[in-house]
């Protein structure tokens, strides 16, 4: 298989190609219903490349103003989230690295809170 059609809100994380080295890829979307995130981590890298909308994205302790055409790019281990949205839909494409033998896969987080996820603020849009 070498092509996948995923269509808005589908991933894979089993049925990829068995040659491919990637955990998971899919999309995802906030919008005006639903603006939560989690912080979290992964055992692995993971990518989000800023399709539709913009934001302001920690991962780590930088935090960023995204737009389209962007790429978030988080090593292995260091958190990351959705600190805001300023437009009233923001939608990525993600892709997750290998995830090493015998370590956890999906979202981790260091606080159990945090699983619970947050409301994203959606103040106007950033200046300039």
């Amino acid at each position: 298989m070498s092509v996948l059609r995923l269509g808005a809100g589908q991933r894979w994380t089993v049925d990829g190609p068995a040659w491919s080295d990637l955990s998971a890829v899919g999309w995802f979307s906030l919008e005006r219903a639903g603006f939560r995130f989690d912080r979290h981590h992964h055992s692995c890298p993971e990518y989000w490349a800023v399709v539709e909308g913009r934001a302001r994205v920690a991962v780590g302790a930088q935090e960023y103003d995204v737009a389209p055409g962007d790429l978030v790019c988080t090593p292995a281990g260091v958190e990351h989230d959705i600190l805001r949205a300023y437009t009233d839909e923001l939608r990525l494409f993600f892709f997750v690295a290998a995830v090493p033998e015998g370590e956890p896969a999906g979202h981790l987080h260091r606080q159990p809170e945090f699983a619970l996820g947050h409301d994203v603020g959606r103040p106007g849009p950033p200046a300039g």
